[in-house]
């Protein structure tokens, strides 16, 4: 088959497969918009775009800790114990986003996560990146991500640089790495989750001198405890980092 007879047959045969099998929602199973550009891609109708929007809008976020202070409020001007700076959560951790990060991390949609960090970008405070010389994306171990064959955090993260016209080189991969396969920190408390990851990320110790003096953003998709996240930037500013800060799709 020419590539000529491609471009025109592939088209076609993908509206009749739309026609006799609609595509779903991965939240609601609603049908998707005809504009696939949207905010909901090939995966979101726009009422799940729209319930995130309004997650987004309803969120009264503390500026150090990202909790909603709507629904509970936040301890970390008298127990703030972490050794990065802030962190910023772009949604609440709901219904709707729950389904979809566990599509991402679970279901294989890697697309997905970078479309909500481009879709995500506008949201996160203008000056958030200023003056920032990385951005890491919280390592997965290499067998886990042998097995699922991304890195959830690292394509959200292009998402959001790409979103917001980010140089994407400022995306290193190659600096922080999961060198303990830990067990799944789900039903674990943040004092368990602690000793869980203790040792769990290391600095690639020949790229170690490129972290002095730099200030980065450390990049995961769900914060819950922030023990993940306290480990990773442990491990960073360890090795010389002036500062971390944190970006997350989801506090939980």
């Amino acid at each position: 088959m020419t590539a000529q007879i491609k471009d025109i047959l592939y088209p076609l045969l993908r509206r009749v497969e739309d026609f006799f099998i609609p595509p779903l929602c991965i939240v609601c199973d609603g049908l998707l918009s005809d504009d696939r550009d949207g905010g909901g891609g090939i995966w979101l109708c726009p009422s799940c775009v729209s319930a995130l929007v309004q997650n987004h809008a309803q969120r009264d976020a503390c500026p150090r800790c990202a909790q909603n202070r709507k629904t509970r409020e936040c301890a970390c001007e008298v127990a703030w114990d972490f050794p990065f700076e802030r962190v910023y959560c772009v949604y609440d951790y709901d219904n709707t986003l729950s389904v979809i990060a566990k599509h991402i991390k679970y279901h294989g949609k890697s697309g997905l996560a970078y479309r909500i960090g481009a879709v995500g970008a506008p949201l996160i405070p203008t000056d958030f990146f200023d003056g920032i010389d990385a951005v890491i994306p919280v390592p997965l171990h290499r067998l886990k991500l042998r097995r699922r064959g991304y890195n959830q955090a690292e394509r959200f993260a292009g998402g959001v640089l790409t979103g917001l016209g980010m140089d994407t080189t400022l995306l290193r991969n190659d600096l922080l790495s999961r060198v303990k396969n830990t067990k799944t920190q789900t039903r674990l408390s943040r004092d368990e989750r602690r000793e869980n990851l203790a040792s769990a990320f290391a600095v690639n110790g020949q790229k170690a001198g490129r972290l002095t003096g730099t200030r980065v953003a450390l990049v995961d998709d769900v914060f819950t405890t922030g023990a993940t996240t306290e480990a990773c930037a442990a491990a960073l500013l360890g090795a010389g980092c002036a500062s971390v800060i944190v970006l997350a799709m989801g506090r939980d």
